[in-house]
């Protein structure tokens, strides 16, 4: 299985549609309003008719379809071509965010998922003199009615059901030879080839000769003349070649474009943080919301004590992720890359995800038990400018699932590891904005043991000579604490410890 960030925007794509269909007579009644609004002059009233005639005909008669892997093109698909702006359409989802915001039981996300489902469809719309470049249909028509190409007919044909189809079927003229209804099936694609034969003059059969080229699922017939069929077939190939180079060219574009918009709603989501907590909370859903994952546990990660503690866990119990505090010497691949951290300091602009197709190579056999473990992958929260390792995201596709990782979600997920560390320092850094930060960020087992000592009245170099560590160290280990807990001297971070119950 190859998760795939097309999948999730499909999701995305999907629920917006369900917010918006369980809104119809809402959102009916606001675009009459947005048409009495707009009704500024007879042109502009007739582009806005269309525009709603169009979206009532696609949002409210389409079926929700989970399995629709090219949702972005559906948009056009089977519709006329109508006048329409950015303008229009604009006005037509603020109308939707208007009905939906009445409802308390919708989320941010929700809007999210309408914002993506009208651009989407936007994109479509405002794109649609372009798609037909990329159509089978339209190369071979190009090709066909060419004066410099003697081809006399072409036809697409797919196979269904162990039989051949002619799908499409057109001259240099581009006439439709299948003539409205008449269905022209084979066993095979040499039967069918001879049967289209069939249907030319009988004096001119005898000239002709069919190329058959197979072109992913279809089978591609061109009719030549023989003395043509060497000199044309390889230009046909290369042709060929050329149109699946711009559609994969097209193809790539959008999906760059997809995890592009997944970052931006990503980026809204955490940005709307207050707290620590709320950031927190808001990293670890969005991973899961905006990329193909399941389940996803943020940790945080301590320099001085190489240990990882767990911070929260969405989709996944929470108390069991948060009482989890792990030496990173047991986790090898990660230590491994941390080194590569260290070695290479500031020169490292960011840092990889990690892919591990099998959790047991990487993980305490405890936790591959514990949460079921089986692929996963494991996210770095990084803040570039300063080269600061704040911890990790850790994902996957639920309980015992196996999955590969295309490309793009790899692009998504340095991205969103990079966001996320910003946002977590912007939080840490400004205390007075967060009074939770100091339960939420957690001291760890060794600024503990520092507190403790500093408890009991023991000096910094007591405490050093305790501890097996430098007097040195031991002030740096002070610092983070009174850094962490917001307060002023040892006196009060002492104090403030006793109360929270830490020491």
């Amino acid at each position: 299985m190859s998760l795939t960030l097309n999948s999730q925007m499909i999701r995305l794509f999907n629920s917006g549609l369900k917010i918006v269909k369980s809104h119809q007579n809402q959102i009916l009644l606001e675009w009459e309003h947005v048409l009495a609004h707009l009704q500024e002059g007879e042109k502009s009233t007739k582009n806005v008719e269309d525009t709603i005639s169009f979206f009532i005909e696609y949002l409210f008669t389409k079926e929700v379809d989970e399995t629709d892997k090219d949702h972005v093109n559906v948009a056009t698909r089977n519709s006329d071509p109508f006048q329409t702006n950015q303008f229009i359409i604009t006005f037509l989802e603020n109308a939707v965010h208007k009905v939906i915001q009445q409802k308390e039981n919708h989320s941010y996300h929700d809007h999210q998922a309408v914002q993506y489902l009208f651009s989407t469809i936007s994109d479509d719309i405002l794109k649609q003199p372009y798609h037909h470049y990329f159509t089978i249909e339209s190369f071979l028509k190009n090709l066909v009615s060419s004066n410099q190409l003697p081809i006399e007919w072409a036809a697409i044909t797919i196979k269904k059901d162990h039989f051949h189809f002619v799908e499409k079927w057109f001259n240099n003229l581009s006439q439709d030879l299948l003539l409205g209804s008449d269905e022209l099936k084979a066993d095979t694609v040499y039967s069918l080839s001879e049967l289209l034969l069939n249907q030319m003059p009988k004096d001119n059969i005898a000239k002709y000769n069919v190329l058959t080229i197979p072109h992913e699922d279809l089978i591609l017939l061109i009719c030549v003349e023989h003395h043509d069929t060497s000199q044309i077939m390889p230009f046909i190939t290369y042709a060929l070649q050329t149109y699946q180079y711009g559609k994969d060219s097209f193809k790539e574009n959008k999906q760059e474009q997809q995890w592009k918009d997944s970052v931006i709603m990503f980026n809204e989501t955490i940005m709307r943080s207050r707290t620590y907590n709320e950031a927190v909370e808001n990293i670890t859903a969005g991973f899961v919301n905006y990329l193909p994952f399941e389940r996803c546990a943020l940790f945080s990660y301590s320099v001085n004590d190489q240990m990882g503690f767990g911070l929260f866990g969405h989709r996944l119990d929470n108390n069991a992720i948060q009482n989890i505090t792990e030496n990173i010497s047991n986790l090898p691949l990660i230590q491994n890359n941390l080194q590569l951290l260290e070695l290479f300091g500031k020169s490292v602009s960011y840092l990889q995800p990690i892919y591990m197709e099998d959790a047991a190579r990487g993980f305490p056999d405890q936790y591959v038990r514990q949460f079921e473990l089986s692929s996963v992958v494991v996210a770095p929260i990084y803040v570039s400018s300063s080269s600061k390792l704040l911890g990790a995201a850790i994902l996957d596709q639920g309980r015992g699932k196996h999955f590969k990782v295309a490309q793009e979600t790899f692009s998504a997920l340095t991205k969103f590891g990079q966001s996320a560390g910003e946002i977590l320092s912007k939080h840490q850094n400004n205390h007075h904005d967060d009074k939770q930060h100091t339960g939420e960020l957690r001291l760890s087992p060794r600024e503990i043991e520092v507190l403790q000592l500093m408890a009991q009245g023991a000096s910094t170099i007591e405490a050093a000579s305790t501890l097996n560590l430098s007097e040195y160290t031991v002030r740096d280990y002070i610092s983070a604490i009174i850094q962490k807990m917001d307060t002023k001297n040892r006196t009060e971070s002492v104090a403030k410890a006793i109360r929270e119950g830490l020491i």
